[in-house]
């Protein structure tokens, strides 16, 4: 089956969208941050994918930040959904690898001080005895930031190994009462093109006029999956 010529036009992000919106019911409504959690999405790709979808008459804007698709875009999900399940199987070696699991963490001050930059650290725990690694994973770690600076998300690489390891990001809160900081994580294939989503997760701050003099961290902490390639 061949995905219908209208849906060829719409860039990838746009059918990611589409694809959310059939996984949690094609005639609800959902917020831009559901969304680009559901979908791996930046909110740069989500803007990218969004205005496309409104502008061609597959999605509405509810209210404020909130979703929906139009009757168009819910028949495009049900042709999305019928070629998905109909298109054949790519050769994906991908799923003849072993994946395992690493702890991903985030350690930042319990509140962000306002127009003050602040040291955000990224990293990963040591890998478990049982599930290492032969070679390096190379994985992007995107850092963005809600209510603050940089507007654009920040991305670091690790050749990820058995060891643990770190990075730092600089980021700074604006004038609003609560930050979200957002972690999406994707690894890269052997080939030039393979870039998989391997999940995250995000965190909300409080910003506060001045310093409490405290400069302890909070850690976060979630599973991603790895694949050894």
């Amino acid at each position: 089956m061949e995905l219908p010529f209208h849906l060829k036009t719409l860039p990838p992000e746009a059918l990611d969208v589409i694809r959310f919106f059939s996984s949690v019911g094609e005639t609800e409504t959902a917020d831009v941050d559901s969304i680009c959690e559901g979908t791996g999405l930046s909110e740069r790709g989500f803007s990218k994918a969004i205005k496309r979808l409104v502008t061609k008459g597959y999605a509405q804007m509810e209210s404020g930040r909130v979703y929906r698709l139009t009757d168009q875009g819910v028949r495009a999900a049900e042709e999305l959904a019928e070629y998905d399940a109909n298109a054949p199987e790519e050769d994906d070696s991908s799923s003849s690898y072993a994946t395992y699991s690493r702890r991903l963490l985030l350690a930042v001050p319990r509140a962000l001080v306002a127009n003050q930059s602040t040291n955000v650290f990224v990293g990963f725990d040591e890998a478990d005895s049982e599930e290492t690694l032969s070679n390096p994973a190379e994985i992007v770690v995107r850092l963005s930031i809600v209510n603050g600076e940089p507007r654009a998300p920040q991305d670091e690489v690790f050749a990820l190994e058995d060891d643990s390891t770190h990075a730092v990001f600089d980021v700074k809160a604006g004038d609003h009462s609560k930050v979200r900081l957002r972690l999406n994580v994707f690894q890269l294939g052997p080939n030039p093109d393979d870039i998989n989503p391997a999940g995250g997760m995000y965190v909300d701050l409080d910003v506060v006029e001045a310093a409490s003099g405290s400069e302890s961290l909070v850690a976060y902490a979630t599973n991603v999956p790895v694949m050894a390639f």
